[in-house]
């Protein structure tokens, strides 16, 4: 009764896009909900490396969703061939689920500031020792690295003295140890 159209496969094919549509439309408002559909991804391999995904989720929702929605009331309602309604609602649902692709991708990497290994490298730091140290014994340093305070020990190199407060900069970190020189001595030196 519903489904007036009785030709080969029509029934099935109309009950696939009510079944696609429930089903994207279901997703698309459970992930808003909890939060699941903005940044999750499928991920392609066997493992996650970390990097961008290889299909995100919310698009795809989209896709089956206006896919699902689009067959269905084209199928239904209209008089064109299964296969035209079939290509209709695909290439509707690849633009929309392109232009919700570009535009999370826009929102969601604004902020993005992704890690560099640069970024965190201790070697050129400037700091000032916290904690003396003289003639190879261990000492403490703080710099700021990040807008964070971060403290690192230091060795004294054999009749250096590194006294409280005095500004140094870091030349090399082995084994979490800093070699460091004096501030004043590198302008010196200049």
């Amino acid at each position: 009764m519903l489904y007036y159209k009785c030709f080969k496969g029509g029934i099935l094919i109309v009950t696939v896009f009510i079944v696609c549509f429930w089903v994207g439309l279901i997703l698309l408002l459970s992930g808003g909900f909890h939060g699941h559909g903005l940044a999750g991804h499928l991920h392609a391999g066997g493992g996650d490396a970390g990097g961008p995904g290889f299909v995100p989720i919310l698009p795809l929702m989209v896709f089956v969703t206006v896919w699902g929605g689009t067959g269905y009331v084209l199928a239904r309602f209209s008089e064109m061939r299964m296969l035209a309604v079939v290509l209709i609602c695909t290439v509707l649902a690849l633009l929309l689920g392109c232009v919700m692709y570009a535009v999370l991708a826009r929102v969601m990497t604004r902020y993005d500031s992704s890690m560099n290994e640069l970024d965190y490298e201790q070697a050129g730091q400037l700091g000032y020792i916290s904690i003396p140290a003289a003639d190879g014994a261990v000492g403490e340093m703080k710099y700021v690295l990040h807008g964070t305070m971060r403290s690192i020990g230091v060795r004294a190199e054999s009749g250096q003295q590194l006294d409280k407060g005095d500004r140094v900069i870091i030349l090399k970190v082995n084994k979490g140890m800093a070699a460091v020189t004096l501030f004043e001595r590198d302008i010196d030196q200049l």
